[in-house]
């Protein structure tokens, strides 16, 4: 009973944790081939999540 609880819970959120996983592996990636571009990246990422973050609030009917 608790793992298809967990599961469930997991499933709920399956493409937000891919989506936060495939980040990761950009930026490391990245940092990989040059360890200066991280920056970019990084940043790059973390406005991609936040532009998410609003286009989901608002389709939501978030606060404004």
């Amino acid at each position: 009973m608790i793992f298809k609880t967990i599961l469930q819970a997991i499933w709920r959120y399956f493409d937000v944790i891919c989506f936060v996983l495939a980040l990761i592996a950009i930026n490391i990636g990245a940092f990989l081939i040059l360890s200066k571009i991280i920056w970019i990246t990084a940043g790059l990422s973390l406005a991609l999540i936040g532009w998410l973050t609003e286009v989901a609030a608002d389709s939501k009917g978030g606060k404004t």
